[in-house]
């Protein structure tokens, strides 16, 4: 190491002490400036926390640097070497409204992002580092990545206060294919020329890196790319899929039906595809029953599937797997395992819908009011003529989203019992179809055969923002 390097690395810390502290808070700035990085250009990020390093209310000082913005090191060109290029297209007020070290600048079609002239010669800027290397760690999923300068004899002024950011691009594949890269992002940065990154990659994938050396008077960019790189270890199977829960039962045609529904699975790589299984235990004169399998295969943004035709007094055993594709290899995840027993259900006539019985108008002037949007809830009331004045009611509800199927209702949401001759329906969903069904409780408590119910849509959330500007969808 020179004695020009040794004297920067007391500038930097004065003493041990004052090292530890800048290591600690340059570890936990980056998780509260994340933000910033991916809203911001990186760059200019890091040059104001370089400029605000020493201040007390550094997430402060960061926020008011951006705001101001920061006038880039070089000079815009003088005249247009292309009046047709692409950089006419990316307008602009500022220099940090431009990517990497571009400058706002006039153009022959406008004020726009160009190249700047002469940034190799600015003086006070420091040397863009060489090509990172970068070596797998011992640990998993861990990497080290360490660069050098062009000039290892940097001896800049502002040398105490050196950054280096690093970014990273990758795509999913066995296979390296440039053309399938990210963006390149913001991962991490450092004071030393080299970085432990712990948890960053993932199997499965390609990445490349790159490193850029910024002061507070700017940088000259990042440097070259690294040689592409992955981890030894293979992708695993998924695990199985979570969540996984089965809806109420509805009676239609004579069968059962219910909504199956699960959360995708923990996994090195996206799931290309689900597979559901249900199987019926078909009874028989033997103590081992013979067992009937049915089989789907799902998209992979599946995260529920309709089980049709469903007997009553049966056992059914639900399973949900989830499949990988790696290269030519094919990886079956981890079942997951649900019983459901529509023996126990249709007993239970309170949660059962027969979808072809109709209404026969037991119940008078039933409708329903104007929708509402208060306090952060899509609310509706019920209105109808009470019966006699100690008359009870149940109002049953169930929902349907709009792109599913017109004649099915398959999520049940509640049964309330009310005196009232109307009843709130509060915390609905945009873009559903919903059923409510009012019965008339008859004297010995039990519930009416009759019944008279109403439909409805609700519209989707950037139609109703229209009246309701401070609505969030």
């Amino acid at each position: 190491m020179s004695l020009s390097v040794s004297a920067g690395v007391r500038r930097i810390a004065v003493s041990l002490g004052a090292l530890v502290v800048a290591a600690s808070v340059l570890q936990g700035t980056f998780g509260k400036l994340r933000s910033w990085y991916g809203r911001q250009e990186p760059l200019v990020v890091a040059r104001c926390e370089i400029r605000c390093w020493n201040e007390d209310e550094r997430n402060l000082c960061v926020k008011n640097c951006l705001q101001q913005g920061l006038e880039k090191p070089g000079s815009c060109p003088t005249k247009d070497i292309s009046p047709f290029t692409q950089v006419c297209i990316q307008s602009c007020e500022k220099d940090s409204q431009c990517s990497g070290v571009l400058k706002c600048c006039q153009h022959s079609c406008g004020v726009t992002c160009q190249t700047p002239v002469n940034l190799d010669f600015v003086i006070g800027l420091p040397n863009t580092p060489r090509e990172p290397r970068v070596v797998e760690g011992r640990r998993k999923r861990t990497v080290h990545i360490e660069w050098s300068s062009l000039d290892e004899a940097y001896t800049n002024p502002a040398e105490a206060k050196l950054l280096y950011l690093i970014e990273e691009r990758h795509h999913l594949g066995k296979y390296f294919n440039s053309n399938l890269l990210t963006d390149w992002s913001a991962c991490s940065k450092s004071l030393k020329k080299n970085r432990l990154l712990k948890h960053l990659v993932k199997p499965g994938r390609w990445y490349q890196f790159r490193v850029a050396a910024i002061n507070e008077n700017g940088t000259r960019g990042y440097s070259e790319s690294s040689l592409p790189f992955r981890i030894t270890a293979s992708p695993k199977p998924p695990k199985a899929p979570q969540n996984v829960t089965v809806g109420p039962l509805i009676k239609f045609n004579g069968t059962l039906h219910a909504l199956l529904k699960w959360s995708p699975p923990e996994s090195d790589l996206p799931i290309q595809k689900y597979k559901v299984f249900w199987s019926r235990r078909l009874h028989g004169a033997k103590a081992l029953d013979s067992v009937l399998v049915h089989q789907q295969i799902l998209p992979k943004d599946a995260t529920e599937f309709l089980l049709q035709d469903l007997q009553p007094k049966s056992q059914y055993f639900l399973q949900v797997q989830g499949f990988l594709q790696y290269g030519k290899e094919r990886l079956k995840g981890e079942k997951s395992g649900l019983v459901l027993n529509t023996t126990d259900f249709i007993s239970e006539n309170d949660n059962t819908l027969t979808m072809n019985q109709w209404n026969s108008n037991k119940i008078n002037g039933l409708r329903l009011l104007k929708l509402m949007y208060n306090r952060g809830s899509l609310k509706a009331r019920l209105v109808w003529k009470p019966s006699t004045p100690l008359s009870k009611y149940t109002v049953t509800c169930w929902s349907n989203p709009c792109d599913g199927k017109m004649n099915a209702f398959k999520h049940f949401k509640f049964v309330a019992v009310t005196k009232s001759a109307h009843f709130d329906l509060v915390d609905l969903q945009f873009n559903y179809r919903y059923k409510v069904s009012v019965k008339k409780l008859i004297p010995n408590g039990r519930k009416a055969t009759e019944n008279t119910f109403v439909t409805f849509s609700t519209p989707k959330c950037s139609n109703f923002k229209r009246n309701y500007r401070k609505l969030k969808c």
